[in-house]
């Protein structure tokens, strides 16, 4: 008699692999810190590419990823909460208290992410059909 295959103890799901590869590129201003250390920038471009992080690149990588997942996955009202979350970790460690409520604002610019893949996926299959 032939058993089941067994399931692993630990899957990581679609939306937290999207979540993981968010979290890489928030943790990206702890290598200007480095570079800092090292000598290579000032705390002035420091802080100024801390801002642009949290402004500019965090949010347009949500959208782009949250779009990306929704495109080929549909609408999950999940991921963009595991895209606040995911950001939580760097809060911390490469910001300060201060920019926890960032979190929220990318769990927003998540469902915004998701609604311009859909969109997009619509528009697609709508433009084949003709």
């Amino acid at each position: 008699m032939s058993e089941a295959p067994r399931r692993p103890f630990f899957t990581i799901g679609t939306p937290m692999k999207y979540a993981l590869i968010l979290a890489a590129i928030f943790m990206l201003p702890i290598v200007n810190s480095w570079l800092k250390y090292g000598g290579t920038i000032t705390d002035d471009d420091l802080m100024y590419s801390a801002i642009a992080s949290l402004v500019l690149v965090n949010p347009l990588a949500v959208i782009v990823v949250g779009a990306v997942y929704a495109w080929r996955h549909g609408f999950s009202a999940t991921a963009p909460l595991l895209f606040g979350i995911a950001f939580l970790p760097a809060a911390l460690v490469a910001y300060n208290e201060t920019a926890l409520p960032y979190a929220l604002a990318y769990v927003a610019f998540g469902y915004l992410g998701e609604g311009i893949g859909l969109g997009l996926k619509r528009l697609r299959s709508a433009v084949r059909a003709r």
